[in-house]
């Protein structure tokens, strides 16, 4: 069956015919944005949010080199910078013609960059224009060359080369021979096969991986290059590369080593994929109190590949992923639509001065927020095992000694929660998990007991997570969990 699939792939993987793209001006864009004053509300330690025009919904958000967020709107037709020293916003109307889909209710843009030159490079869904933006001009330019707007989209630093995917097309992408100043770029196009749904993207070294959602499957392309400029991809290869294993609607990615991390967007799973031996390790977020899917969805990747931001889709939380301590943060978006217990933080970008920063768009409550790891956790989570066992005997229970800590002027109540990988939602299946809900942190550092029992089971290597959190901040840290 592997090697069907490869081959169905290989004989449908067609080059698109490179071209030399044309470029509208549009002469009213020549003017500066509005300025006004973002307000901010502040109604946790850790996140700052501020609100946007009424009606925008953003989604697609990016931090530019000198620290301005761009944000694109979805209902309003505009793209806005922000600059968080000023709490300044300013507000540049996209120039709309008959090119574009103006039928459409909404102008959602999910992928966003900056190019080399400092343009920032965006397109909107509904449309096959890719727009560029010129800050210090504040000048629009519009390009017909992609097949459907880009669903993510990535900065090839060395070579100046944007790479992207279209979720609707089922193709790969590449714009090259960029050249600000004559507004001549080339464009290649490369299909991947029906119903592939190309989603997230990792560039590395000359491939490309790119995650298919429909196929449930994580690609990578060698790149072909004459002369310097990308004529073709090849030498496929998938992931899982057996039949045991499978994904469930993985939708962005990064690579480290042997290892391939992604997200499981049909889940509630952080997931890591090893390459040489197929193993496959799915870390849960902590549950909610909806017990739905929490839905990770972009990664960006910092300090090297020690960690990695998630945003949550219906977890109303921005996740920090401690890779080299395994070990998981996750921030409480504080604001709630007023018709929904659920926001959406659509999209992430990590401030490129600042790590520890990562900003994400509020679409359903006309907000970006931006989160700071370094405001210190004023507790923490501990145990000396790493691994549980299961008896096969209901009788029998397994206890994980657990320590809450906390620093000296902490008094807040802490609450307790499981999740596992056993089940899409983080829940269980066929295991009790119980334990004290919450602590009074008024007293010192406190002791807990884990208590797991097994009622059948289906026998497996799972994981366990196990959180505290105030209701703002979250902490877990994981067990392997073994039903024999």
């Amino acid at each position: 069956m592997k090697k069907l699939i490869i081959a169905i792939i290989a004989a449908v993987l067609i080059t698109a015919l490179a071209y030399v793209t044309f470029t509208t001006t549009i002469p009213q864009s020549k003017t500066r944005g509005n300025q006004s004053i973002a307000s901010i509300t502040e109604t946790s330690p850790y996140i700052k949010e501020y609100s946007l025009p009424q009606g925008s919904w953003p989604n697609g958000i990016l931090v530019d080199k000198n620290s301005i967020v761009w944000i694109a709107g979805s209902k309003i037709n505009a793209l806005f910078s922000f600059d968080p020293k000023q709490d300044q916003i300013k507000t540049f109307d996209i120039p709309q013609n008959n090119s574009q889909n103006n039928a459409s209710s909404s102008w959602m843009v999910w992928a966003i960059l900056q190019d080399n030159d400092g343009n920032i490079w965006f397109s909107q869904l509904g449309t096959g224009i890719v727009w560029r933006f010129a800050p210090g001009a504040g000048q629009f330019n519009q390009f017909h060359f992609v097949s459907a707007a880009p669903f993510q989209m990535k900065l090839d630093p060395d070579t100046g080369n944007i790479w992207y995917t279209t979720l609707t097309a089922n193709k790969l992408g590449v714009i090259q021979g960029i050249d600000n100043n004559t507004n001549r770029f080339t464009t290649t196009e490369f299909y991947l096969g029906n119903n592939t749904q190309p989603a997230g993207l990792f560039l590395e070294n000359n491939t490309v991986w790119v995650t298919e959602i429909s196929n449930q499957k994580i690609v990578r392309y060698n790149i072909l290059s004459d002369e310097g400029r990308v004529t073709n991809v090849s030498g496929i290869s998938e992931f899982p590369s057996n039949n045991k294993t499978s994904l469930s609607s993985p939708t962005d990615l990064f690579v480290l080593g042997n290892s391939i991390w992604l997200t499981e967007h049909g889940t509630s799973f952080i997931t890591k994929y090893q390459i040489d031996t197929n193993n496959i390790t799915r870390y849960p977020t902590s549950q909610n109190v909806y017990h739905v899917t929490t839905l990770p969805f972009w990664m960006r990747v910092v300090n090297d590949g020690k960690g990695v931001w998630i945003n949550e889709h219906e977890g109303n939380k921005i996740a920090y992923f401690d890779i080299a301590n395994k070990t998981l943060t996750e921030y409480e978006v504080p604001s709630r639509p007023p018709d929904s217990y659920l926001v959406y933080p659509l999209n992430i970008s990590v401030d490129p001065n600042d790590n520890s920063k990562l900003w994400f768009s509020e679409w359903n409550t006309d907000k970006i927020g931006v989160v700071d790891r370094k405001i210190p956790i004023p507790f923490d989570i501990h145990s000396n095992i790493t691994k549980a066992v299961l008896s096969d005997d209901a009788s029998k229970q397994v206890t994980i000694n657990l320590e809450i800590t906390k620093n000296h002027s902490y008094n807040n109540q802490i609450f307790l929660n499981a999740s596992s990988s056993m089940d899409p939602a983080a829940g269980f299946f066929r295991v009790d998990a119980s334990f004290t809900n919450s602590i009074d942190m008024t007293k010192d550092d406190q002791q807990v007991q884990l208590e797991l029992r097994n009622y059948s089971a289906p026998p497996g290597n799972y994981t366990l997570g196990v959180s505290a959190s105030d209701g703002t901040v979250t902490r877990t840290i994981f067990f392997d969990l073994v039903v024999p």
